[in-house]
Order: C-alpha cells, then structure tokens, then sequence
C-alpha cells in the first residue's frame, strides 16, 4: 500500500469514526437538534414517511398541543413493557375532560383499535434519521462493537504510534521502506548490468577475433565482373 493510499484510508477511516460519533450524540443527546428522545423504528407501518430501521426523534408536546396530522409516539397499550408505537393522528376526540386520539399508520388500510388517551403520547415527531437505527443496533452487538469501534480505533492509534516514532527517528520512512522492497525485487529479476570485468573479458575475445590476419591473394588470382 503506497503512502497517498494509506493516508487516505486512515482519513476515511477517521471521517468514518466522527459520523459515527455524531449519530449516536444525536440519538443518545436528542436535544442537540432540539428534540427530547429518540426511537429506532422496527417495522414499515409508517412507509414511506419512515421505514424499518430510522430513528425517530420526539419533542415532548402537552396533550393539549396534540393536533389530526402529528406523527406521535405513544406507549402500546398504555404499557412500556410492550414498547412503543409511532403511528400518524387521524382523529382527537375529548371525552370527561379527556384528550383521546386515533392513530393510524400510513402504510396499514385501517386505523388502530380504539382511542389512546394523549397523556400516554411520549411526543411529536420533530425530526427523522433514515436507516441509522439499523446501524445503532449493529453497533450494540458484540460484533458491531468490534467492527466499528474497537478496529478503526487501533488502525488510528498505530498510525499515531508510527507517526511518532518517525517524529523521533525510531522508524524508517514509508517510502524508504518501500523502497527497499522494489529495489530488492529490482534486484532479483537477473537484469542487472554486466560487471567491469565481465565487459572487458568480451571486448577482448571480440578485439582477439577482429585482430585475425586475413591472408593476402594475388592480383592475378582475383577475378573480376569485367573479365567475365
């Protein structure tokens, strides 16, 4: 791998890394583009507003603010522990001082069972990340893990390492090193010039043959075109 090559991979792998980091900042700080919490969508229900595999992010409204168009997140069935549902409002009703509101998500025929009190709504969409959830789940794996922190983080501190010892002097220079390489390849292709030696054994045995005496012939016995 040439030096231009390798820089190019580590600043690809640097750029990789702060994406990376600024992702999961947003998901996990959802306040820093101004939202209040995160989910990642595990189903199409939504599409094509939001696909299987984005994150959305909510701000937190009063049940009062809750408006026929929002895209809410709400608890299923009023229950944590069975997750969360983010669907479109399609109708709100007030009922004993109470806020309700179907849902419906963009992509079902139909609109889901019965009424969800607002209060249970966690908030509006405010914001949507396409495909970035698949990505944060990948990265929670102990393979994910690996592969997207622990390796890109060891090619960055080996380049740094070898960065300063060449500062310092303890290492050889990428190209000097490659170099060498090319130049004992170079050397092992049986191209190399002839020696001083060789060339001037092939200059004698070549100046020993043009040096011959050629035997003179009388000019009686040379026959010529006009004599024919």
């Amino acid at each position: 791998m040439t030096p231009r090559l390798t820089s190019v991979v580590y600043t690809a792998i640097g750029i990789a890394l702060l994406a990376l980091i600024a992702l999961v900042a947003v998901v996990t700080v959802p306040g820093v583009v101004g939202g209040d919490d995160a989910y990642i969508v595990t189903s199409n229900s939504m599409q094509p507003t939001i696909k299987s595999g984005d994150v959305v992010i909510t701000k937190a409204v009063s049940p009062e603010e809750i408006q026929t168009g929002d895209v809410v997140t709400f608890q299923a069935d009023g229950n944590s522990d069975r997750g969360y549902v983010t669907h479109r409002v399609v109708e709100v009703r007030e009922e004993n001082g109470e806020r309700y509101v179907k849902t419906k998500g963009d992509a079902n025929a139909n609109p889901d069972e019965g009424y969800v009190p607002a209060t249970a709504a966690q908030g509006v969409q405010h914001a949507h990340i396409p495909y970035v959830g698949y990505l944060l789940v990948f990265a929670r794996s102990s393979l994910g893990l690996f592969a997207l922190v622990i390796v890109p983080g060891l090619a960055l501190v080996a380049s740094g390492v070898w960065q300063l010892l060449r500062e310092f002097g303890y290492a050889p220079d990428r190209g000097r090193v490659l170099d060498g390489v090319l130049g004992t390849k170079r050397a092992g292709t049986g191209t190399e010039a002839p020696s001083e030696s060789e060339s001037d054994h092939r200059d004698d045995d070549f100046g020993s043959r043009t040096d011959a005496v050629v035997p003179e012939i009388p000019d009686d016995e040379i026959e010529t075109s006009d004599q024919r």
